[in-house]
């Protein structure tokens, strides 16, 4: 008898320090979770119904060309060479231009002097090349690639993010 008293207690201690050491695996696995988890993402942009500055630019094609526009509303994009995401959504920036005829001007940033790749993709609309930290990228407070701003006549801010989902629906002129 005092055998089967000794192997209940034993099991009894063996289960209650199985079950302490199982919380904390638990536990220290949540916080290796947590710290591996990607950031959230912020978008990219200044906020809307914020208002962009006036600002104005010479072309790579030497064109001189203004976000405050009385006459159209303006679809921006900011691209940076060397990345698969702005590379992707290049050709439906090229697109919702052409279907929508909203004006839209490309902005490369970029430091090195070879940015041309990107520059000759967008050649059907407005292209500006500039370094990181340049007047557009700063005034629109780009902070990731691809960021896509919608700018009405006024300099208004009428969406922006990283995607064409984070802008207003964009409908032909």
């Amino acid at each position: 008898m005092d055998y089967l008293v000794v192997a209940v207690v034993v099991a009894l201690v063996s289960t209650a320090l199985n079950l302490l050491l199982t919380f904390g695996v638990i536990r220290k696995l949540r916080e290796h979770d947590t710290r591996l988890a990607p950031p959230p993402a912020s978008d990219s942009g200044p906020p809307t119904g914020s208002t962009i500055a006036p600002l104005t630019a010479t072309t790579v094609a030497g064109h001189q060309v203004s976000i405050v526009d009385a006459d159209r509303v303006t679809l921006v994009g900011f691209f940076t060479e060397g990345c698969r995401p702005c590379a992707d959504i290049i050709p439906e920036f090229l697109d919702r231009h052409a279907r929508t005829g909203v004006a839209a001007i490309a902005v490369v940033v970029t430091d090195a002097t070879d940015g041309e790749t990107y520059a000759e993709r967008l050649a059907e609309v407005d292209v500006l090349v500039e370094p990181s930290g340049g007047s557009w990228a700063t005034a629109f407070r780009v902070s990731s690639f691809p960021t896509l701003c919608l700018v009405d006549r006024g300099g208004v801010i009428l969406g922006s993010g990283n995607a064409f989902t984070d802008l207003p629906t964009l409908t032909a002129a």
